[in-house]
C-alpha cells in the first residue's frame, strides 16, 4: 500500500525550521549595533523556545510538552521573582526597563529562556546517563549562563549591585549568581526529569545545545572581545556537550 508521507515529513520539519530561524536570529543579533538589540533578543528566545517545545510535542506528545513548558516556565518566573526581590539565590540585581513586557518586574522572555534551554540540557543528559541526569543537566544549564549573563549585562538588561567575588575569567558577574543558577537548575531538572522518558531523535536538541556552546565561544572570542568568557564558557558547556557528542557518535 502506498501512503502519502508528505504531511508527516512537514510536521517533522517544524522543530528544525524553528531551530534554524533561532540560529539566524542569533547571527543577526551580533550584526545589530549594541544597544539596539532588544527586539532581536526577544525573537531569539521565542524562536528557540518554539524549537524546543515543538520538538517535545513531536517526540513525546502534547501532554508531555505542555507539562514541561508549564513547569519550567513557572519555575523560571518564580525563581527570578524571588531573586530580584530578595537577592536570593543569585545575589543583588535589578532588571532595567529595556526588555518588555514584564511580569512584576521580570521580563517575560526570562522564564521562557529557562524553559528553552532546560529542554536540550535534559534530553542530552538523559542520553548520556541514567543515574546522573539531574546534576549533568544542571551543569549544562548553569554553564550556559557563563555566556548569557555577560552578554545581557553588557546590553543593560539587568544590573548587578555587587560583582565580587567573581568567577575567574568572567568579571562583572558575582560568583553567587552561578551558585544560585546551579541550585535552581538542580531543582528544575529534578522536577522535569520526573516526566516520562523514551528514545527520541536528538538532532534538534544537539543542534540547539551545540549552537549555544560553539556559537557562544565564537561570539565572545571574535565579535564581543571577551576571550576569557569564550574560554570559561566553552570549557563549562563542554562538560555536557562532549559526552553527548561522543555518545551520539558511538551509537
Amino acid at each position: 500500500m502506498v501512503t502519502d508521507a508528505g504531511p508527516r515529513h512537514r510536521v517533522a520539519a517544524v522543530p528544525w525550521l524553528f531551530a534554524g530561524a533561532a540560529v539566524l536570529a542569533q547571527i543577526t543579533w551580533i550584526l545589530v549595533p549594541a544597544g539596539d538589540r532588544e527586539l532581536v533578543t526577544s525573537a531569539v528566545v521565542l524562536l528557540f523556545t518554539a524549537a524546543s517545545l515543538s520538538h517535545a510535542w513531536q517526540q513525546f506528545g502534547a501532554g508531555w510538552a505542555v507539562r514541561f513548558a508549564v513547569v519550567s516556565a513557572v519555575f523560571g518566573l518564580a525563581i527570578e521573582l524571588l531573586g530580584h526581590t530578595t537577592d536570593i539565590p543569585f545575589g543583588p540585581y535589578d532588571y532595567t526597563d529595556s526588555l518588555q513586557p514584564q511580569i512584576l518586574g521580570v521580563p517575560v522572555i526570562v522564564p521562557l529562556a529557562w524553559a528553552m534551554m532546560a529542554y536540550p540540557c535534559l534530553l542530552l543528559a538523559r542520553f548520556v546517563t541514567t543515574r546522573w541526569v539531574v546534576p549533568m543537566a544542571a551543569v549544562g544549564l548553569t554553564t550556559w549562563d557563563f555566556f548569557l549573563d555577560p552578554q545581557m549585562v553588557a546590553e543593560g538588561y539587568w544590573v548587578w549591585e555587587r560583582t565580587a567575588p567573581a568567577l575567574p575569567g568572567i568579571p562583572g558577574i558575582p560568583l553567587q549568581n552561578y551558585l544560585g543558577w546551579f541550585l535552581g537548575s538542580l531543582l528544575l531538572m529534578w522536577a522535569v526529569n520526573r516526566l516520562p522518558r523514551q528514545q527520541v531523535n536528538l538532532g534538534v536538541p544537539l543542534l540547539l545545545y551545540g549552537w549555544m556552546w560553539i556559537g557562544g565561544i565564537v561570539a565572545n572570542a571574535v565579535f564581543l572581545d571577551r576571550p576569557s568568557v569564550a574560554l570559561v564558557g566553552g570549557i563549562g558547556m563542554a562538560a555536557l556537550g562532549v559526552p553527548a557528542l561522543v555518545t551520539w557518535w558511538r551509537r
